[in-house]
């Protein structure tokens, strides 16, 4: 069994908030049988719903790091508990609004106290019907989902932070073997962060990314049943509000501002609803070390692809073991990360690796 850790380091400071102090958790496993000269290390990031606390996850740090030599790194990203579901519901709906379905007592006792979502939700599961409902959020600049820079500094962070755990104790590892696994937004964040760290990674496992984020456009939704009734929820995230860089989080413009040397393996459904498939396939296509696997209803195999649909309705270890299968990586010991240096038409990043672990600093122009 691998050897699992779990701890809590200094984060990136908070680019949103006057670089405020800030603490994540970080999470890794080891080989069984320890780290040697083959070992490579795997970040594992999950997109919206998923979790480094998920069974799941904890299953894929564990089973990858024994059986494929790997030491599995995880962490908890800027703002990703606001990427989960629903937890707390804001309905927006009067008495008249509910007399066409609801009989005169129900709405009394909804209403008995100011409106009781709780009652609402246990009586109107009796009815198929489909209400509008907001999530509260609670974000504020200290802590919230802003889909870009500080959710793919934490991601550097926490594999310079276990990259370094391995020098201070005289393990070398094969740093040809530095890979990303990503599910839809957390796919997105491994281009991301292989952009802002050119040199640190070598494959990026892509299931199902979009190229921009989406909720910086429109809201999410998510449809939860209860009973007959279909709750419609509004999530409005803070970051589409604030003044984003939209020509560095845009993949396809971004990638034209460097030389990718990482190899890209993306997997994409044709039927998926966030992203167009052809999009996806032009982007690709036109990048360097980019393989497009394009998943029609002709590559559903029923195991590691289940549907076109977004996030191919995948089996996370089976799409793994797919890529890595006959996967050779040459053996190096050598690291070196260097400056990155990213200009836009309205800012200047800069990206200082010489404490180990990112420093941004964002110049407006």
């Amino acid at each position: 069994m691998s050897k699992d850790y779990h701890v809590n380091w200094s984060a990136h400071p908070n680019i949103h908030n006057n670089y405020s102090e800030r603490s994540f958790n970080v999470y890794f496993s080891e080989p069984d049988s320890g780290v040697n000269s083959e070992t490579g290390l795997l970040l594992l990031i999950p997109g919206f719903g998923g979790n480094a606390n998920s069974n799941v996850y904890k299953k894929m740090r564990s089973v990858f790091a024994d059986q494929y030599n790997l030491v599995t790194v995880q962490c908890d990203y800027f703002g990703q508990e606001f990427m989960q579901s629903s937890t707390s519901l804001q309905f927006n709906l009067s008495p008249q609004d509910m007399e066409s379905v609801f009989q005169p007592n129900e709405i009394e006792l909804i209403f008995k106290e100011g409106f009781n979502s709780s009652h609402f939700i246990n009586i109107g599961s009796n009815y198929n019907i489909q209400v509008n409902a907001n999530e509260v959020l609670h974000e504020n600049k200290e802590n919230f989902n802003d889909m870009g820079f500080m959710q793919a500094l934490d991601n550097i962070t926490a594999v310079c932070y276990v990259i370094q755990i391995l020098k201070d104790n005289n393990l070398q590892f094969n740093t040809n073997k530095i890979m990303i696994y990503g599910q839809s937004h957390g796919a997105y964040l491994s281009y991301l962060c292989n952009a802002f760290a050119p040199n640190l990674f070598k494959l990026i496992i892509d299931n199902s990314s979009w190229l921009f984020p989406v909720y910086l456009l429109n809201e999410r939704h998510l449809y939860l049943k209860t009973g007959s009734m279909v709750i419609d929820i509004s999530f409005n995230y803070m970051a589409s509000k604030l003044d984003y860089d939209p020509e560095i989080l845009h993949l396809p413009t971004l990638y034209k501002k460097f030389n990718n040397l990482c190899d890209i393996q993306s997997f994409h459904g044709t039927t998926d609803n966030l992203i167009s498939h052809i999009k996806k396939r032009q982007f690709c296509n036109a990048l360097a070390n980019c393989a497009y696997n394009e998943i029609s209803e002709d590559e559903l195999d029923g195991v590691v692809f289940q549907s076109t649909n977004h996030g191919l309705d995948s089996d996370f270890l089976a799409l793994f073991n797919f890529v890595l299968t006959n996967k050779h990586f040459e053996k190096s010991t050598n690291l070196q990360l260097n400056p990155i240096d990213i200009n836009t038409q309205s800012r200047h990043y800069h990206f200082d690796y010489s404490s180990g672990i990112p420093a941004l600093y964002i110049q407006h122009l």
